[in-house]
């Protein structure tokens, strides 16, 4: 009894790799949400069961004025969890985005470059998971829609926003 504890014990441990789920979405909901002044805040396609968002968005400034545009993707990967291993969805941004200032200019607009980037999870090494990363090939331009040459800033204000995941929905 003893030995079939261990061996039990040990695959658990060593079971926990992260690894890609394909996924087959089984409905899509569309939401529109509003700031309290009535303008929309967002148009967003959701994955029915997690609330992720997948496919075409788009948030607005609270004056109305786009603020960002785009597309996500669903992906998950393995968390160690106190039953065994369980997976946790994300969305993460791909291709094309633009993100727009308040007086409606371009702020950045780009194709995100997509690779992978490790992610703290409850398993052993974390996460490897699909991320947007900014490339030298984006143009960033001023309130005046004059180009730019982005600093750490604001590359890092776009990449930090390139994935969202159920924790993070919980939290809002």
């Amino acid at each position: 009894m003893k030995s079939t504890l261990n061996i039990i014990t040990l695959f658990i441990l060593f079971s926990c790799k992260t690894s890609k789920v394909n996924m087959e979405l089984t409905k899509i909901n569309t939401k529109v949400e509003h700031f309290q002044n009535g303008n929309v805040k967002n148009v967003v396609n959701t994955d029915s069961l997690s609330g992720l968002r997948i496919g075409f968005w788009n948030e607005f400034y609270e004056n109305g004025q786009l603020k960002e545009s785009g597309n996500y993707k669903l992906d998950s990967y393995k968390q160690c969890c106190v039953t065994g291993l369980c997976y946790e969805f994300y969305s993460y941004k791909f291709g094309e985005w633009i993100y727009y200032h308040q007086n409606g200019k371009t702020k950045a607009k780009g194709t995100y470059k997509i690779g992978k980037k490790n992610r703290d999870t409850s398993c052993e090494n974390g996460a490897e998971i699909n991320f947007g990363f900014v490339t030298v090939k984006w143009k960033f331009y001023d309130e005046e829609n004059n180009e730019r040459h982005p600093n750490a800033r604001d590359v890092t204000e776009i990449e930090k926003s390139s994935y969202i995941t159920e924790w993070d929905l919980i939290k809002k």
